[in-house]
């Protein structure tokens, strides 16, 4: 009996003795091939959120133009319809069925594609990162319907709006042709400087251009529109792929980390120093206090940042590079505060001077000053001394990692000397650099597929808008043509009385394009990142000149579509005077 009551009092003691449990709960979101999918997904999330609207606009352009030169060749026919008695109303409805039954068609065209192929080729794409299940596609008909109402937006009030200023004429004047533009000098006529020293070739081409003006700003803002997006598409290419080489090249310069075990005994600390001093392929090593943060503020979600101090600042700079991003001027780590990673900064609004909160695993808070913002692409990332870090927690920083700089780093080496490390019981982790940038590409790739499916539809598009711009020049100037070849011109130099006009027009979109695409790639940008990437902001400039010489190319097959038209025009029936 005694015996017992002993062993319940040393049970009451140790029971005693024992601190109050802490616990942790963790959501799905805690998981990193959830946080990593979920990225992926607002990715595509946003690009799909930016792009539509663009391609709308552009697509409205073309329906407006197309729709209003519909009317216009029509016009003799709307003159008989309204001599035979036929009402307003009448006439203005056959232009709105056709225009509701075009709009129709391509709107159902383009859902079957927009849900059965894009979703498809993206899906292929992510297929090879993440083990997922067959895909169900599911019609969203919100957006179904959106799309359907902008078509017949674009199409039925443009022809409601051109067929009405057209009936405004009685029927006799609607059966005969409109009179063309009067000629009228342009600006440059009076630069006689200029002027004078003009061919006649140039001199005809200039008055066309500034004769039809609608023509000429539809044509400059088509090719414009067309122009930016393919040049937001290689610009994305370009702020995808710098990630990688900014980030692990340039920034994070070290080749391997080294986790340490803290509660790790004095006997494997030291085989494991053993093994790094006596290896000759390890170039230097630095000791760093690598610890999980996360950051607070009232109104921006918590971001999850990694703390890391250096036992000496004098090699920092050969494993990390603190600098300025668009200066690239070095961002000294000084004992008054800490050094915060640009995209960390840029969702928390804070700048050099300002404080941030931060906590740590067991919810203690800290407000840090922030004296420097350093050039960092993906991941969040906060810097100091170990004079700043004490003020801080009121307590040494743990070296519980070590940064190495190898010389050789073939895949070979780096498996059999982590296989070797990982057998002491102080190492907990071995991960290298090359190996995390390669699975990070391998993310960033994926989205490729994505940037790729953009350019060739924008390439499509441009190529269409650009048709239909160079289809209704000639059409409407089908009698002009006419006339310079029974005065002589060969095909090809009627072909090149269009064409000059359109290069011109097309150069001059392309100038309008580069500005245009220059802040579309900005906004897109900003839209698509996630909270732990930071794209670059650069556009290439070989993305410039693809942009062009794709736009380029596209006019000139336009124009070689247009020379065969061109050859085959009845001259004759042209000319023909409708009375």
């Amino acid at each position: 009996m005694l015996h017992r009551k002993k062993d319940l009092q040393i049970a009451q003691e140790k029971l005693d003795a024992l601190d109050l449990p802490k616990y942790f709960i963790s959501d799905r979101t805690d998981n990193p091939g959830y946080t990593e999918y979920k990225d992926n997904a607002d990715r595509i999330a946003s690009l799909s959120t930016a792009f539509p609207v663009f391609f709308f606009l552009i697509a409205a352009l073309v329906c407006l133009t197309t729709m209003t030169r519909m009317i216009e060749e029509q016009r003799t026919q709307t003159g008989t319809l309204k001599a035979l008695g036929y009402s307003n109303v009448d006439i203005i409805s056959k232009f709105l069925v056709y225009g509701s039954l075009a709009s129709l068609t391509g709107t159902m065209i383009g859902l079957i594609i927009g849900f059965q192929v894009f979703p498809q080729i993206i899906f292929v794409a992510y297929g090879s990162l993440y083990n997922l299940p067959t895909l169900d596609i599911s019609w969203y008909w919100s957006y179904s319907l959106i799309s359907l109402a902008v078509a017949l937006f674009c199409t039925t009030l443009t022809a409601f709006v051109s067929c009405r200023a057209e009936l405004r004429e009685n029927a006799a004047s609607l059966m005969r042709p409109k009179a063309p533009k009067n000629g009228k000098r342009i600006l440059l006529e009076r630069v006689p400087f200029i002027w004078k020293r003009m061919n006649f070739t140039s001199k005809v081409t200039a008055r066309n251009i500034f004769r039809y003006k609608q023509r000429m700003l539809m044509t400059i803002l088509g090719v414009a529109g067309c122009t930016a997006l393919l040049l937001t598409g290689f610009g994305l290419k370009n702020s995808i792929g710098d990630i990688i080489p900014l980030q692990y090249n340039q920034i994070m310069k070290y080749d391997a980390v080294v986790v340490l075990d803290s509660n790790a005994t004095k006997t494997p600390l030291q085989d494991y120093n053993t093994i790094i001093n006596n290896t000759p392929n390890i170039r230097s090593a630095l000791d760093v206090s690598q610890k999980n943060m996360t950051a607070i503020e009232k109104g921006v979600a918590n971001q999850g940042a990694t703390l890391i101090t250096p036992k000496t600042l004098d090699n920092f700079s050969n494993y990390v590079v603190l600098r300025d991003r668009k200066t690239h001027k070095t961002v000294p780590l000084t004992n008054d505060g800490a050094v915060l990673s640009e995209k960390l900064a840029k969702l928390y609004g804070v700048k050099p001077g300002d404080s941030l909160t931060i906590k740590d695993g067991d919810n203690n808070r800290y407000k840090i000053k922030v004296t420097g913002i350093t050039e960092t692409y993906a991941m969040h990332y906060i810097y100091m001394t170990p004079t700043y870090y004490n003020q801080i927690f009121n307590s040494q920083p743990e070296y519980n990692t070590q940064l190495l700089l190898l010389n050789n780093t073939s895949q070979k080496w780096q498996d059999n000397f982590a296989e070797k490390l990982l057998k002491n019981p102080a190492v907990l982790a071995v991960t290298y650099t090359n190996t995390a940038s390669n699975a990070f590409g391998s993310t960033m790739d994926s989205l490729d597929v994505v940037i790729v499916v953009l350019i060739i539809s924008a390439a499509a598009l441009a190529f269409i808008v650009l048709y239909n711009l160079t289809n209704i020049n000639v059409s409407e100037r089908i009698r002009e043509l006419s006339t310079i070849k029974v005065l002589g011109f060969y095909p090809k130099e009627v072909t090149m009385y269009v064409y000059r006009e359109n290069l011109i027009l097309t150069m001059m979109g392309i100038g309008v394009g580069f500005v245009l695409g220059t802040f579309l790639h900005r906004f897109v940008t900003s839209t698509a990142e996630v909270d732990i990437l930071m794209f670059s902001p650069t556009i290439h400039a070989m993305s410039y000149v693809y942009a062009a010489i794709l736009t380029l190319l596209f006019s000139t097959l336009v124009m070689i579509v247009m020379h065969i038209k061109l050859k085959r025009v009845d001259m004759i029936e042209a000319l023909k005077s409708v009375e």
